[in-house]
Protein backbone atom coordinates (compact mmCIF):
# COMPACT_ATOMS: atom_id res chain seq x y z
CA UNK A 1 0.00 0.00 0.00
CA UNK A 2 0.99 3.26 -0.63
CA UNK A 3 2.70 5.09 2.41
CA UNK A 4 1.50 8.89 1.90
CA UNK A 5 -2.01 7.83 2.67
CA UNK A 6 -4.26 9.93 4.26
CA UNK A 7 -8.07 9.26 6.36
CA UNK A 8 -10.63 11.18 7.30
CA UNK A 9 -13.90 10.63 8.69
CA UNK A 10 -16.34 13.10 8.58
CA UNK A 11 -20.03 13.90 9.20
CA UNK A 12 -22.29 16.06 6.97
CA UNK A 13 -25.75 16.93 6.06
CA UNK A 14 -27.53 15.24 3.37
CA UNK A 15 -27.88 19.26 2.11
CA UNK A 16 -23.95 19.50 1.52
CA UNK A 17 -23.42 16.36 -0.17
CA UNK A 18 -25.98 18.10 -2.56
CA UNK A 19 -24.29 21.31 -2.54
CA UNK A 20 -20.41 19.68 -2.99
CA UNK A 21 -21.88 17.93 -6.33
CA UNK A 22 -22.74 20.80 -7.46
CA UNK A 23 -19.84 22.90 -7.43
CA UNK A 24 -17.69 19.46 -8.69
CA UNK A 25 -16.51 18.51 -5.47
CA UNK A 26 -17.56 14.42 -5.99
CA UNK A 27 -17.58 13.24 -8.85
CA UNK A 28 -18.50 9.30 -10.29
CA UNK A 29 -15.60 7.27 -11.55
CA UNK A 30 -16.09 5.91 -15.13
CA UNK A 31 -15.36 2.40 -13.70
CA UNK A 32 -18.95 3.36 -10.94
CA UNK A 33 -21.71 0.80 -11.64
CA UNK A 34 -24.85 1.83 -13.08
CA UNK A 35 -27.90 3.05 -11.20
CA UNK A 36 -29.49 -0.56 -10.13
CA UNK A 37 -31.38 0.46 -7.42
CA UNK A 38 -35.58 -0.19 -8.05
CA UNK A 39 -38.79 1.69 -6.76
CA UNK A 40 -38.64 -0.52 -3.31
CA UNK A 41 -35.18 0.34 -2.54
CA UNK A 42 -35.64 4.60 -2.90
CA UNK A 43 -38.50 4.21 -0.78
CA UNK A 44 -36.51 2.38 2.24
CA UNK A 45 -34.06 4.77 1.96
CA UNK A 46 -36.23 7.72 2.77
CA UNK A 47 -38.58 5.78 5.34
CA UNK A 48 -34.65 4.91 6.91
CA UNK A 49 -33.97 8.90 6.91
CA UNK A 50 -37.62 9.95 8.36
CA UNK A 51 -37.01 7.38 10.93
CA UNK A 52 -33.44 8.83 11.78
CA UNK A 53 -31.54 5.31 11.33
CA UNK A 54 -28.38 5.39 9.92
CA UNK A 55 -28.27 4.35 6.40
CA UNK A 56 -24.47 3.12 6.35
CA UNK A 57 -21.58 5.73 5.10
CA UNK A 58 -19.94 6.86 1.94
CA UNK A 59 -16.24 5.82 0.94
CA UNK A 60 -14.93 9.37 -0.84
CA UNK A 61 -11.54 8.78 -2.74
CA UNK A 62 -8.92 11.40 -3.99
CA UNK A 63 -6.25 9.69 -6.05
CA UNK A 64 -2.89 10.37 -7.30
CA UNK A 65 -3.92 10.54 -10.47
CA UNK A 66 -7.36 10.67 -12.12
CA UNK A 67 -9.08 7.94 -13.94
CA UNK A 68 -11.87 9.54 -15.72
CA UNK A 69 -15.48 10.40 -14.94
CA UNK A 70 -18.76 9.52 -15.86
CA UNK A 71 -21.09 12.57 -17.06
CA UNK A 72 -24.10 12.11 -14.75
CA UNK A 73 -25.78 11.16 -11.48
CA UNK A 74 -29.51 10.26 -11.53
CA UNK A 75 -31.24 12.60 -14.02
CA UNK A 76 -28.61 15.29 -13.56
CA UNK A 77 -25.13 16.10 -15.43
CA UNK A 78 -22.82 16.49 -13.48
CA UNK A 79 -20.76 19.74 -13.03
CA UNK A 80 -17.39 20.13 -14.26
CA UNK A 81 -14.67 18.21 -11.57
CA UNK A 82 -12.89 21.18 -9.58
CA UNK A 83 -8.94 20.36 -10.39
CA UNK A 84 -7.18 18.48 -7.79
CA UNK A 85 -9.61 18.90 -5.70
CA UNK A 86 -12.38 16.38 -6.26
CA UNK A 87 -13.32 13.04 -4.49
CA UNK A 88 -14.52 10.27 -6.76
CA UNK A 89 -17.63 8.32 -5.11
CA UNK A 90 -15.94 4.53 -4.50
CA UNK A 91 -19.08 3.05 -2.24
CA UNK A 92 -22.59 4.60 -1.59
CA UNK A 93 -23.11 5.36 -5.30
CA UNK A 94 -26.81 4.56 -5.19
CA UNK A 95 -28.05 5.99 -1.98
CA UNK A 96 -25.99 9.09 -3.38
CA UNK A 97 -27.32 9.01 -6.55
CA UNK A 98 -30.85 8.30 -4.96
CA UNK A 99 -30.06 11.42 -2.35
CA UNK A 100 -28.98 14.12 -5.37
CA UNK A 101 -31.87 12.40 -7.85
CA UNK A 102 -34.40 12.94 -5.75
CA UNK A 103 -33.63 16.22 -3.44
CA UNK A 104 -32.16 18.25 -5.79
CA UNK A 105 -34.60 20.90 -6.89
CA UNK A 106 -34.95 20.90 -10.57
CA UNK A 107 -36.04 23.91 -10.75
CA UNK A 108 -33.23 25.95 -9.40
CA UNK A 109 -30.53 24.15 -11.51
CA UNK A 110 -27.91 25.31 -13.65
CA UNK A 111 -27.16 21.72 -15.11
CA UNK A 112 -28.39 19.78 -17.54
CA UNK A 113 -31.69 17.77 -16.81
CA UNK A 114 -33.23 14.91 -18.66
CA UNK A 115 -36.79 15.49 -17.25
CA UNK A 116 -38.20 12.57 -19.15
CA UNK A 117 -36.04 10.36 -17.25
CA UNK A 118 -36.56 12.39 -13.59
CA UNK A 119 -40.35 12.28 -14.50
CA UNK A 120 -40.19 8.41 -14.80
CA UNK A 121 -37.54 7.41 -12.31
CA UNK A 122 -36.62 10.33 -9.86
CA UNK A 123 -40.16 11.86 -8.59
CA UNK A 124 -40.97 11.08 -5.14
CA UNK A 125 -43.81 12.60 -2.65
CA UNK A 126 -44.64 12.15 1.24
CA UNK A 127 -48.34 12.15 1.26
CA UNK A 128 -49.19 14.02 4.81
CA UNK A 129 -52.51 12.05 4.96
CA UNK A 130 -50.84 8.53 5.33
CA UNK A 131 -47.70 9.74 5.96
CA UNK A 132 -45.92 7.36 3.36
CA UNK A 133 -43.89 8.10 0.45
CA UNK A 134 -44.89 6.90 -2.79
CA UNK A 135 -43.88 7.09 -6.56
CA UNK A 136 -46.55 8.31 -8.21
CA UNK A 137 -48.52 7.09 -11.25
CA UNK A 138 -49.41 9.95 -13.00
CA UNK A 139 -48.63 14.16 -12.83
CA UNK A 140 -51.89 14.59 -10.77
CA UNK A 141 -51.32 14.64 -7.21
CA UNK A 142 -53.38 16.02 -3.67
CA UNK A 143 -51.81 19.05 -2.44
CA UNK A 144 -51.08 17.23 0.80
CA UNK A 145 -49.01 14.76 -1.14
CA UNK A 146 -45.62 16.88 -0.93
CA UNK A 147 -42.55 16.33 -3.45
CA UNK A 148 -39.26 15.46 -1.43
CA UNK A 149 -37.32 17.98 -2.80
CA UNK A 150 -39.46 20.55 -1.21
CA UNK A 151 -38.61 19.26 2.23
CA UNK A 152 -34.80 20.53 2.12
CA UNK A 153 -35.41 24.17 0.19
CA UNK A 154 -36.69 26.67 2.48
CA UNK A 155 -38.14 28.91 -0.14
CA UNK A 156 -40.05 25.64 -1.71
CA UNK A 157 -41.01 24.68 1.17
CA UNK A 158 -42.42 28.34 2.59
CA UNK A 159 -44.97 28.95 -0.89
CA UNK A 160 -45.78 24.84 -0.46
CA UNK A 161 -47.00 26.04 3.09
CA UNK A 162 -48.64 28.87 2.70
CA UNK A 163 -50.50 27.61 -0.35
CA UNK A 164 -52.04 24.27 1.75
CA UNK A 165 -52.98 27.24 4.52
CA UNK A 166 -54.63 29.52 1.84
CA UNK A 167 -56.48 26.44 0.53
CA UNK A 168 -57.48 24.01 3.09
CA UNK A 169 -57.59 26.50 5.84
CA UNK A 170 -58.11 25.02 9.45
CA UNK A 171 -57.95 21.71 8.18
CA UNK A 172 -54.30 22.51 7.21
CA UNK A 173 -52.53 22.71 10.59
CA UNK A 174 -52.01 19.16 11.17
CA UNK A 175 -50.44 18.64 7.51
CA UNK A 176 -48.49 21.53 8.22
CA UNK A 177 -46.93 20.55 11.29
CA UNK A 178 -46.17 16.98 10.10
CA UNK A 179 -44.66 18.75 7.21
CA UNK A 180 -42.61 20.68 9.23
CA UNK A 181 -41.71 17.74 11.85
CA UNK A 182 -40.26 16.25 8.19
CA UNK A 183 -38.53 19.19 6.69
CA UNK A 184 -36.60 19.16 10.46
CA UNK A 185 -35.40 15.84 9.96
CA UNK A 186 -33.88 15.84 6.15
CA UNK A 187 -32.75 19.36 6.90
CA UNK A 188 -30.60 17.71 9.64
CA UNK A 189 -29.95 14.42 9.03
CA UNK A 190 -26.51 13.44 8.87
CA UNK A 191 -24.49 10.96 6.57
CA UNK A 192 -21.18 10.03 7.40
CA UNK A 193 -18.09 9.61 4.56
CA UNK A 194 -14.81 7.93 4.84
CA UNK A 195 -12.40 9.91 2.61
CA UNK A 196 -9.22 8.75 1.45
CA UNK A 197 -6.74 10.92 0.13
CA UNK A 198 -3.90 9.85 -1.99
CA UNK A 199 -2.73 6.26 -3.46
CA UNK A 200 -4.03 4.17 -6.23
CA UNK A 201 -6.48 2.02 -6.76
CA UNK A 202 -5.51 -0.98 -5.78
CA UNK A 203 -5.36 0.88 -2.34
CA UNK A 204 -8.60 2.48 -2.76
CA UNK A 205 -10.07 -1.20 -2.98
CA UNK A 206 -8.13 -2.91 -0.45
CA UNK A 207 -9.14 0.17 2.40
CA UNK A 208 -12.88 -0.92 1.29
CA UNK A 209 -12.38 -4.73 1.39
CA UNK A 210 -11.28 -3.90 5.15
CA UNK A 211 -13.72 -1.32 6.09
CA UNK A 212 -16.55 -3.70 4.65
CA UNK A 213 -14.76 -7.38 5.97
CA UNK A 214 -18.18 -7.82 8.08
CA UNK A 215 -20.22 -6.18 5.91
CA UNK A 216 -21.15 -5.50 2.25
CA UNK A 217 -18.28 -7.18 -0.09
CA UNK A 218 -16.85 -5.25 -2.82
CA UNK A 219 -18.21 -7.29 -6.10
CA UNK A 220 -15.63 -8.65 -8.21
CA UNK A 221 -17.29 -6.80 -11.44
CA UNK A 222 -16.88 -3.49 -9.42
CA UNK A 223 -12.95 -4.53 -8.84
CA UNK A 224 -12.10 -5.69 -12.06
CA UNK A 225 -13.53 -2.52 -13.57
CA UNK A 226 -11.99 -0.03 -11.10
CA UNK A 227 -8.45 -2.03 -11.85
CA UNK A 228 -8.72 -2.41 -15.78
CA UNK A 229 -10.46 1.15 -16.56
CA UNK A 230 -8.24 2.42 -19.74
CA UNK A 231 -9.83 5.35 -21.39
CA UNK A 232 -6.81 5.70 -23.58
CA UNK A 233 -7.87 2.27 -24.84
CA UNK A 234 -11.14 2.93 -24.62
CA UNK A 235 -11.70 -0.26 -22.10
CA UNK A 236 -14.42 -0.02 -19.57
CA UNK A 237 -15.27 -3.75 -18.23
CA UNK A 238 -18.49 -2.79 -16.28
CA UNK A 239 -19.77 -1.20 -20.11
CA UNK A 240 -18.66 -4.45 -22.10
CA UNK A 241 -20.89 -6.65 -19.23
CA UNK A 242 -23.75 -4.74 -19.33
CA UNK A 243 -23.55 -5.10 -23.08
CA UNK A 244 -22.91 -8.75 -23.19
CA UNK A 245 -26.38 -8.66 -20.94
CA UNK A 246 -28.36 -6.82 -23.48
CA UNK A 247 -27.11 -9.58 -26.70
CA UNK A 248 -28.03 -12.24 -24.05
CA UNK A 249 -31.38 -11.19 -24.09
CA UNK A 250 -32.13 -13.26 -27.29
CA UNK A 251 -31.23 -16.12 -25.41
CA UNK A 252 -33.33 -15.43 -22.19
CA UNK A 253 -30.16 -15.29 -20.38
CA UNK A 254 -30.47 -11.57 -19.84
CA UNK A 255 -30.72 -12.58 -15.75
CA UNK A 256 -27.04 -14.18 -15.70
CA UNK A 257 -25.33 -13.20 -12.91
CA UNK A 258 -22.10 -10.30 -13.19
CA UNK A 259 -20.30 -12.25 -10.70
CA UNK A 260 -20.35 -15.46 -13.25
CA UNK A 261 -19.24 -13.46 -15.96
CA UNK A 262 -16.31 -12.59 -14.75
CA UNK A 263 -15.63 -16.02 -13.50
CA UNK A 264 -15.85 -16.87 -17.24
CA UNK A 265 -13.54 -14.14 -17.89
CA UNK A 266 -11.21 -15.11 -14.89
CA UNK A 267 -11.49 -18.48 -16.46
CA UNK A 268 -9.62 -17.61 -19.41
CA UNK A 269 -6.43 -17.27 -18.35
CA UNK A 270 -5.27 -20.89 -18.29
CA UNK A 271 -6.13 -21.39 -14.50
CA UNK A 272 -9.56 -22.75 -13.14
CA UNK A 273 -11.14 -19.55 -11.88
CA UNK A 274 -11.30 -20.19 -8.24
CA UNK A 275 -7.00 -20.14 -8.58
CA UNK A 276 -7.38 -17.02 -10.33
CA UNK A 277 -7.10 -14.00 -8.39
CA UNK A 278 -9.04 -10.86 -9.03
CA UNK A 279 -6.68 -8.52 -7.82
CA UNK A 280 -4.13 -9.77 -10.24
CA UNK A 281 -6.09 -9.78 -13.95
CA UNK A 282 -5.46 -6.07 -14.28
CA UNK A 283 -1.64 -6.48 -14.45
CA UNK A 284 -1.47 -9.07 -17.17
CA UNK A 285 -0.79 -7.50 -20.14
CA UNK A 286 -3.01 -9.78 -22.39
CA UNK A 287 -5.94 -8.70 -20.15
CA UNK A 288 -8.00 -6.67 -22.05
CA UNK A 289 -7.44 -9.05 -25.43
CA UNK A 290 -8.25 -12.01 -23.30
CA UNK A 291 -11.55 -10.87 -21.81
CA UNK A 292 -12.76 -9.63 -25.38
CA UNK A 293 -11.99 -13.34 -26.83
CA UNK A 294 -13.80 -14.05 -23.58
CA UNK A 295 -16.92 -11.85 -23.94
CA UNK A 296 -17.17 -13.31 -27.25
CA UNK A 297 -17.16 -16.79 -25.94
CA UNK A 298 -19.95 -16.74 -23.36
CA UNK A 299 -22.31 -15.48 -26.48
CA UNK A 300 -20.93 -18.57 -28.51
CA UNK A 301 -21.45 -20.71 -25.11
CA UNK A 302 -25.25 -19.47 -24.12
CA UNK A 303 -25.71 -19.93 -27.93
CA UNK A 304 -24.64 -23.32 -27.90
CA UNK A 305 -26.42 -24.13 -24.86
CA UNK A 306 -29.60 -22.45 -26.54
CA UNK A 307 -29.50 -24.07 -30.11
CA UNK A 308 -27.72 -27.63 -29.28
CA UNK A 309 -29.58 -28.06 -25.98
CA UNK A 310 -32.67 -26.67 -25.66
CA UNK A 311 -32.11 -23.71 -22.71
CA UNK A 312 -33.66 -21.23 -23.83
CA UNK A 313 -33.75 -19.70 -20.72
CA UNK A 314 -31.11 -19.16 -17.83
CA UNK A 315 -32.72 -20.34 -15.19
CA UNK A 316 -32.85 -23.79 -16.91
CA UNK A 317 -28.94 -24.29 -17.08
CA UNK A 318 -27.66 -27.09 -14.20
CA UNK A 319 -24.84 -25.79 -13.36
CA UNK A 320 -23.05 -22.14 -13.73
CA UNK A 321 -19.60 -23.97 -13.67
CA UNK A 322 -21.01 -25.73 -17.23
CA UNK A 323 -21.30 -22.33 -18.89
CA UNK A 324 -17.82 -21.31 -17.46
CA UNK A 325 -16.32 -24.44 -18.70
CA UNK A 326 -17.98 -24.34 -22.39
CA UNK A 327 -16.68 -20.47 -22.11
CA UNK A 328 -13.33 -21.59 -22.07
CA UNK A 329 -14.02 -24.45 -25.08
CA UNK A 330 -14.77 -21.71 -27.56
CA UNK A 331 -12.18 -19.54 -26.13
CA UNK A 332 -9.77 -22.20 -27.39
CA UNK A 333 -11.44 -24.01 -30.16
CA UNK A 334 -12.74 -21.38 -32.54
CA UNK A 335 -14.23 -23.66 -35.13
CA UNK A 336 -15.42 -26.29 -34.05
CA UNK A 337 -16.14 -29.67 -35.74
CA UNK A 338 -19.64 -31.51 -35.38
CA UNK A 339 -17.49 -34.33 -33.63
CA UNK A 340 -16.16 -31.93 -31.21
CA UNK A 341 -19.62 -30.36 -30.69
CA UNK A 342 -21.26 -33.64 -29.85
CA UNK A 343 -18.68 -34.57 -27.47
CA UNK A 344 -19.54 -31.23 -26.02
CA UNK A 345 -22.82 -31.94 -25.52
CA UNK A 346 -22.43 -35.27 -23.77
CA UNK A 347 -20.09 -33.64 -21.62
CA UNK A 348 -22.86 -31.77 -20.62
CA UNK A 349 -25.90 -34.77 -20.19
CA UNK A 350 -22.97 -36.66 -18.62
CA UNK A 351 -21.91 -33.48 -15.73
CA UNK A 352 -25.73 -32.98 -15.19
CA UNK A 353 -27.25 -36.29 -14.61
CA UNK A 354 -23.74 -37.23 -12.79
CA UNK A 355 -24.14 -34.00 -9.91
CA UNK A 356 -20.99 -33.95 -11.17
CA UNK A 357 -20.14 -30.37 -9.41
CA UNK A 358 -21.89 -31.01 -6.52
CA UNK A 359 -20.14 -34.44 -6.17
CA UNK A 360 -16.49 -33.24 -6.26
CA UNK A 361 -14.46 -30.89 -4.40
CA UNK A 362 -12.80 -28.02 -5.32
CA UNK A 363 -9.33 -29.57 -5.71
CA UNK A 364 -11.36 -32.70 -8.03
CA UNK A 365 -13.28 -29.86 -10.02
CA UNK A 366 -9.13 -28.60 -10.56
CA UNK A 367 -8.45 -31.73 -11.83
CA UNK A 368 -11.65 -31.76 -14.13
CA UNK A 369 -10.73 -28.28 -15.46
CA UNK A 370 -6.90 -29.88 -16.24
CA UNK A 371 -8.61 -32.98 -17.72
CA UNK A 372 -11.20 -30.50 -20.11
CA UNK A 373 -7.91 -28.47 -20.89
CA UNK A 374 -5.84 -31.61 -22.41
CA UNK A 375 -9.13 -32.15 -24.21
CA UNK A 376 -9.51 -28.87 -25.66
CA UNK A 377 -5.44 -29.17 -26.58
CA UNK A 378 -5.83 -32.44 -27.97
CA UNK A 379 -3.60 -34.08 -25.70
CA UNK A 380 -6.51 -36.62 -25.12
CA UNK A 381 -9.84 -38.15 -26.29
CA UNK A 382 -11.70 -37.81 -23.12
CA UNK A 383 -12.99 -35.07 -21.64
CA UNK A 384 -14.67 -36.08 -18.72
CA UNK A 385 -13.03 -36.40 -15.85
CA UNK A 386 -13.42 -39.39 -13.67
CA UNK A 387 -11.58 -40.15 -10.27
CA UNK A 388 -12.61 -44.18 -10.59
CA UNK A 389 -11.54 -44.88 -13.56
CA UNK A 390 -13.52 -48.15 -14.95
CA UNK A 391 -16.70 -47.30 -12.84
CA UNK A 392 -19.26 -45.28 -14.66
CA UNK A 393 -20.80 -42.04 -12.69
CA UNK A 394 -24.39 -43.09 -11.17
CA UNK A 395 -27.32 -40.89 -11.97
CA UNK A 396 -29.74 -39.90 -8.67
CA UNK A 397 -32.76 -41.19 -8.30
CA UNK A 398 -35.97 -39.48 -9.99
CA UNK A 399 -37.07 -36.47 -8.70
CA UNK A 400 -40.13 -36.75 -6.64
CA UNK A 401 -40.85 -32.94 -8.04
CA UNK A 402 -40.14 -30.45 -10.58
CA UNK A 403 -38.28 -27.14 -8.77
CA UNK A 404 -35.76 -25.43 -10.40
CA UNK A 405 -33.49 -25.35 -7.58
CA UNK A 406 -32.94 -28.87 -8.70
CA UNK A 407 -30.06 -30.36 -10.83
CA UNK A 408 -31.93 -33.58 -11.20
CA UNK A 409 -35.06 -31.40 -12.29
CA UNK A 410 -33.72 -29.39 -14.56
CA UNK A 411 -31.74 -32.51 -16.08
CA UNK A 412 -34.82 -34.00 -16.73
CA UNK A 413 -37.13 -31.03 -18.53
CA UNK A 414 -34.04 -30.78 -20.79
CA UNK A 415 -34.40 -34.29 -21.53
CA UNK A 416 -38.17 -34.02 -22.04
CA UNK A 417 -37.74 -31.04 -24.38
CA UNK A 418 -35.11 -32.70 -26.40
CA UNK A 419 -36.89 -35.93 -26.70
CA UNK A 420 -39.76 -33.60 -27.58
CA UNK A 421 -37.63 -32.42 -30.34
CA UNK A 422 -35.74 -35.41 -31.54
CA UNK A 423 -32.51 -34.27 -30.03
CA UNK A 424 -32.51 -31.58 -33.11
CA UNK A 425 -30.74 -28.21 -32.54
CA UNK A 426 -32.99 -25.39 -32.88
CA UNK A 427 -32.27 -21.58 -34.70
CA UNK A 428 -31.83 -18.71 -31.78
CA UNK A 429 -33.64 -16.31 -34.20
CA UNK A 430 -37.06 -18.09 -33.19
CA UNK A 431 -39.09 -16.79 -30.23
CA UNK A 432 -38.45 -19.42 -27.93
CA UNK A 433 -39.40 -19.91 -24.06
CA UNK A 434 -39.99 -22.07 -21.55
CA UNK A 435 -43.59 -22.90 -20.50
CA UNK A 436 -44.40 -25.87 -18.56
CA UNK A 437 -47.78 -27.20 -18.65
CA UNK A 438 -49.90 -29.15 -16.13
CA UNK A 439 -52.80 -31.15 -17.19
CA UNK A 440 -53.85 -32.69 -14.43
CA UNK A 441 -55.08 -32.24 -11.22
CA UNK A 442 -53.66 -29.41 -9.45
CA UNK A 443 -52.49 -30.83 -6.00
CA UNK A 444 -50.39 -32.96 -8.08
CA UNK A 445 -48.43 -29.52 -10.37
CA UNK A 446 -44.71 -30.79 -9.37
CA UNK A 447 -45.11 -34.06 -9.97
CA UNK A 448 -42.85 -35.07 -12.75
CA UNK A 449 -45.39 -37.33 -14.50
CA UNK A 450 -47.80 -34.22 -14.95
CA UNK A 451 -45.48 -31.51 -15.99
CA UNK A 452 -44.93 -30.99 -20.32
CA UNK A 453 -42.03 -28.81 -20.92
CA UNK A 454 -42.75 -26.68 -24.03
CA UNK A 455 -39.93 -24.27 -26.04
CA UNK A 456 -42.78 -22.89 -28.35
CA UNK A 457 -45.22 -20.20 -26.37
CA UNK A 458 -48.74 -21.60 -25.58
CA UNK A 459 -51.92 -21.17 -23.20
CA UNK A 460 -51.59 -22.72 -20.12
CA UNK A 461 -54.30 -25.09 -19.47
CA UNK A 462 -55.20 -26.93 -16.48
CA UNK A 463 -57.65 -29.38 -17.63
CA UNK A 464 -56.39 -33.49 -18.54
CA UNK A 465 -58.60 -32.74 -21.26
CA UNK A 466 -56.95 -30.10 -22.58
CA UNK A 467 -53.93 -32.04 -23.08
CA UNK A 468 -56.19 -33.39 -26.94
CA UNK A 469 -55.62 -29.48 -28.21
CA UNK A 470 -52.48 -28.41 -26.74
CA UNK A 471 -50.35 -31.53 -28.25
CA UNK A 472 -51.09 -33.45 -32.02
CA UNK A 473 -52.11 -36.85 -31.72
CA UNK A 474 -48.77 -37.62 -33.94
CA UNK A 475 -46.69 -36.12 -31.36
CA UNK A 476 -47.94 -38.18 -28.16
CA UNK A 477 -45.52 -40.13 -28.32
CA UNK A 478 -42.85 -37.59 -28.37
CA UNK A 479 -44.25 -36.55 -24.81
CA UNK A 480 -45.11 -40.07 -23.63
CA UNK A 481 -48.68 -40.24 -24.18
CA UNK A 482 -51.07 -42.69 -25.85
CA UNK A 483 -54.36 -41.71 -27.08
CA UNK A 484 -55.43 -44.59 -24.80
CA UNK A 485 -53.53 -43.29 -21.98
CA UNK A 486 -55.83 -40.16 -21.28
CA UNK A 487 -58.70 -41.79 -20.49
CA UNK A 488 -57.53 -43.73 -17.90
CA UNK A 489 -57.27 -42.58 -13.98
CA UNK A 490 -53.89 -43.48 -13.84
CA UNK A 491 -52.50 -42.09 -16.78
CA UNK A 492 -49.64 -40.24 -14.65
CA UNK A 493 -48.03 -43.71 -13.31
CA UNK A 494 -48.11 -44.91 -16.91
CA UNK A 495 -46.55 -41.77 -18.26
CA UNK A 496 -44.12 -41.49 -15.14
CA UNK A 497 -43.28 -45.08 -16.24
CA UNK A 498 -42.78 -44.68 -20.01
CA UNK A 499 -40.54 -41.27 -19.09
CA UNK A 500 -38.09 -44.01 -16.70
CA UNK A 501 -37.64 -46.19 -19.43
CA UNK A 502 -36.52 -43.75 -22.02
CA UNK A 503 -34.43 -41.51 -19.48
CA UNK A 504 -32.67 -44.85 -18.33
CA UNK A 505 -32.01 -45.94 -21.64
CA UNK A 506 -30.78 -41.98 -22.78
CA UNK A 507 -28.15 -41.53 -19.90
CA UNK A 508 -27.16 -45.61 -20.44
CA UNK A 509 -25.97 -44.33 -24.15
CA UNK A 510 -24.27 -41.60 -22.76
CA UNK A 511 -22.20 -44.10 -20.29
CA UNK A 512 -23.79 -43.43 -16.85
CA UNK A 513 -25.45 -45.64 -14.83
CA UNK A 514 -29.11 -45.21 -14.07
Amino acid sequence: MTEKLQIDTRIKRLINYIEEIDKGYIQVPSFQRDFIWENKQKKELFESIKRGYPIGSLLLWKPEEEYGTSKVIGPYSLPKARTNEFFYILDGFQRLSTIYGYLKNPKKTKVKVDENLRSKEYSIFYDLKTEEFFIPRSSNVELTQITVYTLIDTFEFLTYAGKLQNELKDNALIYLERAKELTTIFSDFTLPSIEIIGGKIEDAIEIFTRINSKGSVISPDWMLSALTNNENKNFNLGDLINELILDLEEFNFEKLKRELIVQCIQNSFGKIYFDTKIENLHKRKNFIDTTYIAIESIKKAVEFLFEELLIVSSKLLPYNSQLIFITDFFNQIENPSSEQLETLKKWFWQTSYANYFTIYSLSKIREAYNQFQKYLQGKTNQILYNDKVNKPFTVIEFPNKILFGSVRAKALVLFLLNYANDFKRISSKGDYNLNLIYPGNRGKDKLPENVFPFIKKIEKRKKKSDIQNIIKSDDFHKHFLTKEMLYKPNFLKQRKELIIKAEKEFVEKIDLKY
